[in-house]
C-alpha cells in the first residue's frame, strides 16, 4: 500500500435538509482538499441527519439523485474523493438501505456497502445489505462498513481477507463513546488495517450522537481523533510502511486455521 492521507468530517446536519447539508459536506472537503487529503470521510446518514423512520423514508434517494450527484461534481472539481452515508433507493427493487458511498476523485461512484447489521429501529424502514464490499481508490483497496457493523469482527475480517488496506466507517453512534472507540481499535488491530470512522453530531435528545470521529493505525493506536461536539475535520496520513511492518511482525492472516472455525457460520 502506497502513503494515503484522509480525512474524516464530522457536523451536527439540518435534519431534513439535503441541500444544506450537503453544502456543508462540500465546505469541509474543501478544506481537507486544502490540507492535502485524497478522502474525506463523512458519517452514517449525514446527507439527511440520523432521523426517525417516518423522516427518513421520504428523503431516500437513488446513486442517480441530487445528493450523490452534487457530491460527484464536488469530487471531480475539487480532485478528492468523498465516502458518505445516506438513505438509499435501489432503483432496481426500490428497497431502501442505510448506505456508505464512495466517490472517487473523477466523482465517480467506486462502490457502495449496505449496512448488513441493522439497527433496532432502521429495521422499520431498510432492508440490510447481503455482502462485504471493497473498492479501489488508486492502488489503494479500501473496505466500508457503518456504525453497529463495528460490533460485527466478522465483517471486518471478511473485507481484510479480500485485501483491505483501509476501512472506511460511517457512523451515528448511539452507545457509550469508550465503546466505539475500543471497537473501532479493535477492528483495526484484529486485522492490520487502518480504520478512519466518522461520527455524526446529533443534539436530539433521543437520538444523541458526539462526533467521536478517529482515524486508527494497523496496530490499534490512535493517529488522530475529533472532540466531542466540535464540528470540523481531522486528518493523517496512512504510512504504507506501517502498515506492511505491522503485517510482517504479526502475520494475523497466514496463521489462521479455518478448519477450527465451522461453528462461527452455524
Amino acid at each position: 500500500m502506497r502513503d494515503l492521507h484522509i480525512a474524516c468530517g464530522q457536523f451536527a446536519p439540518e435534519p431534513g435538509d439535503k441541500a444544506k447539508n450537503v453544502a456543508q459536506m462540500i465546505r469541509q472537503a474543501t478544506e481537507a482538499r486544502a490540507v492535502g487529503c485524497e478522502l474525506i470521510l463523512f458519517p452514517e446518514l449525514v446527507v439527511t441527519g440520523y432521523l426517525e423512520p417516518e423522516q427518513i423514508r421520504p428523503l431516500a434517494e437513488p446513486l442517480t439523485g441530487p445528493s450523490v450527484e452534487s457530491l460527484g461534481a464536488a469530487a471531480r472539481k475539487l480532485g478528492i474523493a468523498i465516502a458518505f452515508g445516506f438513505a438509499e433507493v435501489d432503483e432496481g427493487e426500490g428497497a431502501l438501505h442505510n448506505s456508505l458511498a464512495v466517490l472517487d476523485r473523477e466523482g465517480s461512484v467506486a462502490g457502495v456497502y449496505r449496512k448488513m447489521h441493522l439497527w433496532a429501529t432502521e429495521k422499520l424502514w431498510a432492508k440490510p445489505g447481503a455482502r462485504a464490499t471493497t473498492f479501489d481508490l488508486g492502488d489503494v483497496r479500501c473496505g466500508g462498513w457503518i456504525c453497529y457493523d463495528t460490533r460485527f469482527p466478522e465483517l471486518a475480517r471478511l473485507l481484510a481477507l479480500s485485501g483491505t488496506d483501509v476501512g472506511l466507517v460511517s457512523t451515528a453512534w448511539l452507545g457509550p463513546g469508550d465503546e466505539w472507540k475500543l471497537a473501532l481499535r479493535a477492528r483495526a488491530l484484529d486485522n492490520s488495517m487502518f480504520v478512519a470512522g466518522a461520527d455524526i453530531i446529533s443534539y436530539d435528545p433521543v437520538l444523541r450522537c458526539y462526533g467521536l470521529s478517529m482515524i486508527v493505525g494497523p496496530k490499534g493506536n490512535v493517529l488522530a481523533e475529533a472532540k466531542p461536539e466540535q464540528e470540523g475535520i481531522i486528518h493523517a496520513v496512512l504510512k504504507g510502511q506501517d502498515l506492511l511492518a505491522q503485517r510482517k511482525r504479526v502475520p494475523l492472516l497466514a496463521d489462521r486455521r479455518p478448519g477450527l472455525y465451522g461453528l462461527l457460520t452455524r
